[in-house]
């Protein structure tokens, strides 16, 4: 009967360690980046602070970019780490990417998979198409995901 015992709290212990948090993933917060793409292939940035929020122990992340119908022309986001200062050298879409994509590209009115990514700064990076033959507004969210026992945000 002892062993038995002692073979359940392991089995008990192994259980409480590995199966996360008893509050399950849901999302916790949200980052938005908003602004102008000038014409022609140019591109914007908006540097952002990621990680859990408070309680959890890890989070996920995905990239929206939500169409703006009454702009013209495409952007495509991306997230990126804090130090790219070039993403594209050569026309978009085409070019080859110079730093690591995290997510991305994402098209208007699509969003990316999930992510687990580290605490950190990183980068939305969001790039217009050499096609564009004016400005474009844009609006990008970064969804945090994780364990916390916070009310979830609604959609």
């Amino acid at each position: 009967m002892r062993v038995i015992r002692i073979a359940l709290c392991v089995a008990a212990l192994a259980c409480s360690l590995s199966c996360g948090s008893v509050c399950g993933l849901a999302q916790h917060a949200l980052v938005t980046a908003e602004g102008t793409v000038p014409c022609c292939g140019a591109s914007e940035f908006k540097d952002v602070a990621l990680g859990p929020t408070r309680g959890a122990s890890e989070a996920e992340f995905d990239l929206s970019n939500t169409a703006m119908p009454t702009e013209p022309g495409p952007v495509d986001a991306f997230l990126v780490p804090a130090s790219c200062t070039k993403l594209f050298d050569g026309p978009y879409p085409g070019a080859a990417a110079q730093c690591q994509i995290y997510l991305g590209p994402t098209a208007p009115g699509k969003v990316s998979a999930r992510v687990k990514l580290a605490a950190g700064t990183y980068r939305i990076w969001i790039q217009g198409y050499t096609s564009n033959t004016a400005a474009t507004q844009y609006l990008a969210d970064v969804t945090v995901w994780d364990d916390s026992c916070q009310s979830p945000l609604l959609k």
